[in-house]
């Protein structure tokens, strides 16, 4: 098997004395949906943090393509082709649709036009909202503008954080049809989902989280047949 796009190695991190990560280990392949799947407070949005950079690492390595990038700003790491969906969206509410877009590819130095054609082509509501102020949409319209903003920095990794949370059973399913569009497209992703079955249904490969370690691993299909798992994350 080729080198991982992504390597997570022995990674911990802390908020002030409180250590929430607690030796992770996590490989991501070129080309593959990962999930990971977990309890509330589990540290999946940290380890989300950390590897996009915003949440500061205490050991470990983060290696992408080959690079530890562990110390690396945020910046940097979002210029060697890493974008962040972040949980809760975070749009600029008082900026437009179009300006929300245009941000995530503010490292970018060529034409951002025909990327956010293709957003607007994913989500074509974004097209006719592309004027008005992103605070103004509906919560499933900011989360479509949240994996929009991602994809116009041309990553090659992308991180969704939470992309269902709080969305109608019908936009579910258009953001995870998305999430696999991505995929055919050449962009790896790997995805924090609390909605398990969701999550692991579009996947290739998991991961289970339970306080700051990893339990569990495997190919998606397995995991989704796993007494366990069934038990505790699916409702069966």
């Amino acid at each position: 098997m080729s080198e991982p796009l992504l390597s997570i190695e022995g990674l911990r991190s802390a908020y002030g004395p409180i250590e929430v990560l607690h030796g992770v280990d996590l490989t991501v392949q070129e080309g593959e949906i990962v999930s990971l799947v977990g309890a509330n407070g589990a540290g999946k949005t940290t380890l989300m943090r950390c590897i996009s950079g915003v949440q500061p690492v205490k050991a470990g390595a983060i290696r992408f393509g080959g690079e530890d990038i562990a110390r690396r700003p945020d910046h940097a790491r979002a210029g060697l082709g890493i974008a962040h969906s972040p949980e809760g969206r975070q749009i600029f509410g008082d900026l437009s649709v179009a300006e929300n877009l245009s941000l995530g590819g503010y490292h970018r130095s060529d034409d951002l036009g025909p990327d956010m054609e293709e957003v607007f082509g994913l989500f074509p509501i974004l097209r006719d909202k592309a004027a008005l102020p992103a605070g103004g949409l509906s919560g499933g319209q900011q989360q479509m503008l949240a994996i929009g903003r991602a994809i116009m920095g041309r990553p090659k990794l992308m991180l969704l954080d939470e992309p269902s949370m709080g969305l109608a059973p019908v936009l579910v399913d258009q953001v995870l049809a998305v999430v696999k569009s991505l995929r055919d497209r050449g962009v790896t992703l790997l995805m924090v989902e609390q909605n398990a079955y969701a999550a692991l249904s579009i996947a290739d490969r998991g991961y289970v989280m339970e306080q700051g370690e990893i339990t569990l691993a495997g190919k998606a299909s397995d995991l989704i047949a796993d007494p366990r798992i069934r038990e505790a994350y699916l409702g069966a």
